[in-house]
């Protein structure tokens, strides 16, 4: 009798807690970042002349906005960062105030929801072995004058007025004073052209091969930078004097490689 109760109650509370799981949604599915970012690479020379970063910067835009075709038109992506940006493949650096970096997409300019900006981009870290992007910030690039009388406009134009942004909806010529976009809901549409704004930030995730240096210890097999060359080291020792850096003359210690 306690055996048969025993197996119906273990019965219902495992019905219950299926059904608990069928309706109540996980809460990772609830929740889709705006930009899912990732950015990795290598440097090399940190702190000298020859300091060099190379990575790969990639956004996924997963903002949605059914008035333009759950798509960003023309691009434009602005971030914080402390280094400098020497060239970026896909893109063209724009503006750049203090750490403020604006770039505007050369190839593919319209990004859709799902799909992935792919940057790949060299730069300097001002001697640092590590750097964050900060305040990513993607959004459509509209252009947009000012609203002006007696101006001749077109559907689908943008003008700002009064710090707002509206898009035209009829084609006219502003006659009267009082046809600002502000008071005709007939001629004007009011738009957030900063609609697909979202900020995010992120570590910047670096393979850093280090320089040489005096009484530096080294492994067989390890790779170091050396005066614009990276070299492989060939028997395990410690640099005891200058003369022991990477050069043809010390082919027992090193021999010249490429980093992959």
């Amino acid at each position: 009798m306690l055996n048969k109760l025993f197996k119906s109650t273990t019965a219902l509370l495992t019905s219950a807690l299926l059904l608990t799981v069928l309706l109540v949604p996980a809460a990772s599915a609830q929740s889709t970042d705006k930009l899912q970012v990732s950015a990795k690479g290598k440097a090399w020379g940190i702190g000298t002349k020859y300091e060099t970063a190379q990575f790969d910067l990639q956004i996924k835009n997963n903002y949605t906005d059914s008035s333009n075709g759950n798509t960003i038109k023309s691009w434009v992506l602005e971030f914080d960062f402390a280094g400098q940006i020497k060239s970026v493949a896909g893109a063209v650096v724009t503006k750049q105030t203090g750490n403020r970096y604006k770039l505007k997409g050369t190839n593919k300019t319209d990004l859709a929801n799902g799909e992935t900006l792919h940057l790949k981009i060299e730069s300097t870290l001002n001697g640092a072995k590590s750097a964050t992007i900060n305040n990513i910030t993607l959004r459509p690039e509209i252009s947009a004058s000012k609203w002006v009388l007696w101006d001749t406009y077109k559907v689908d134009d943008v003008v700002e007025h009064k710090g707002k942004f509206y898009r035209a909806i009829q084609a006219h010529q502003t006659h009267v004073a009082n046809w600002t976009p502000d008071q005709t809901p007939a001629l004007w549409n009011k738009v957030n052209i900063e609609g697909y704004n979202f900020s995010t930030s992120i570590q910047l995730n670096l393979d850093v091969t280090d320089s040489w240096k005096l009484n530096g210890t080294y492994k067989s097999g390890q790779i170091i930078f050396h005066a614009g060359t990276f070299y492989r080291c060939v028997t395990s020792h410690t640099a005891y004097a200058f003369n022991w850096a990477p050069a043809p003359y010390t082919a027992s210690l090193w021999s010249k490689t490429k980093l992959k």
